[in-house]
C-alpha cells in the first residue's frame, strides 16, 4: 500500500466510525444562555433543565399548545 492509500483508509475510517461534534449554532446559544443567566443571577445555582427553559422564555422562542409532535395538516386547495 501507498502512503495515499493509507491515509485513505484512515479518512475513510475516521469519516465512518465520526464522533458526535457540537455545531456552532448550538455552541452560540449555550455562550447567550451563559451571559443571560449570569446577568439574571442565575448561574450556577440553578438546574441546567430549567435554565434552558427560562432562557427559551425570556428569548421569545416557546409556543403554548406546542409540543413538537403535533402533524401538519394538509390544506384544501
Amino acid at each position: 500500500m501507498s502512503i495515499a492509500e493509507i491515509a485513505f483508509v484512515g479518512d475513510e475510517i475516521r469519516r465512518i466510525n465520526a464522533d458526535t461534534a457540537q455545531g456552532q449554532q448550538s455552541t452560540m446559544v449555550q455562550h447567550d444562555m451563559k451571559q443571560w443567566a449570569l446577568k439574571e443571577g442565575h448561574w450556577p445555582q440553578m438546574d441546567y433543565v430549567h435554565m434552558i427553559a427560562a432562557h427559551g422564555v425570556a428569548r421569545g422562542w416557546t409556543q403554548e399548545d406546542f409540543t413538537g409532535m403535533e402533524m401538519p395538516h394538509a390544506t384544501d386547495s
